[in-house]
């Protein structure tokens, strides 16, 4: 039962109660591998990874062939880069369950990244062969044709994880990230708010929505709009709008129109600073999302 109780908080992201009820657990049993799997992941997701670390280690203490728990210690190191440990404590866990497919994917998002992209691919396709359903093997589909900017096999993955996924809130904060790489920054601020409507104890997904909202501000918008045009374009604009309004003698409207392409043309110089720190901020919620649970 209270199992159920913290899977309940975990998938709602309140941390601090899910805490509270394996503190509790463990009181009665500190034997309990389960429970300190469960505090493992938790501080992974809030980025403690010593105090997840120590957890998974505790967890193994208890129960050495536990798959879980070589499966988030594998994750754990994953997430510190430490390459060569994370793939020792995947192949611990497929050692005991070679048909482990949240490992398998993870195992071949770690060759991936590591630059055995084929090998990784192989192994995706065969996880998707034993589960073609599992929400997982379809997260890492997607996030493969994201890198490889297929926005259209992107998609059809989105539109599977709607109909195999019992976590709606996960499949929009995908959504978020396919719009924001395809910069539709309006739709994924939409999906951003059905996604925070889902986790709303999700403080990163708070973040997120913050940062979209800026990026969807009428100055940003307007600003993309006119980085959009040539500037062979925006300086005939500018000087055939100047000389104009002066060959008719309104030069109230001549300042005002140089003024608004000063400021636009200053902007055109600020706003690539706003963008490099967008495209910090987006590489941190890609991040985020990327975190993953067993």
């Amino acid at each position: 039962m209270r199992g159920d109780l913290v899977l309940h908080y975990l998938e709602s992201g309140n941390y601090k109660k899910a805490r509270e009820v394996i503190q509790n657990i463990l009181q009665e049993d500190p034997l309990n591998a389960e429970a300190y799997i469960q505090l493992s992941a938790i501080e992974l997701e809030s980025g403690n990874l010593k105090k997840a670390e120590d957890y998974a280690k505790e967890a193994l203490k208890i129960d050495s062939n536990n798959k879980v728990a070589w499966a988030v210690l594998g994750q754990i190191y994953h997430h510190q880069k430490d390459y060569s440990q994370a793939e020792r404590c995947y192949l611990q866990a497929l050692k005991i369950d070679n048909v482990y497919v949240e490992v398998l994917a993870c195992y071949s998002e770690l060759l991936i990244e590591t630059g055995f992209i084929e090998k990784g691919l192989e192994i995706l396709k065969y996880a998707k062969s034993l589960e073609p359903t599992n929400d997982l093997i379809l997260e890492n589909e997607f996030f493969v044709n994201l890198y490889n900017r297929n926005f259209e096999k992107a998609n059809k993955t989105i539109k599977k994880l709607f109909t195999s996924s019992g976590k709606i809130g996960s499949v929009y904060k995908l959504l978020v990230l396919y719009e924001v790489n395809r910069g539709n920054f309006k739709k994924a601020y939409n999906y951003a708010k059905l996604a925070w409507q889902e986790y709303p104890n999700d403080q990163d997904m708070l973040m997120v929505l913050e940062y979209l909202k800026m990026l969807n501000s009428p100055l940003l918008y307007f600003n993309r709009l006119f980085l959009k045009l040539p500037y062979e374009l925006f300086y005939i604009l500018f000087l055939g709008g100047f000389l104009l309004l002066s060959l008719i003698k309104m030069y109230i409207l001549a300042a005002v129109w140089v003024t608004i392409f000063g400021f636009i043309y200053m902007m055109i110089f600020v706003m690539p600073i706003v963008y490099k720190f967008s495209e910090f901020v987006k590489k941190a919620f890609i991040g985020l999302f990327c975190k993953r649970k067993y």
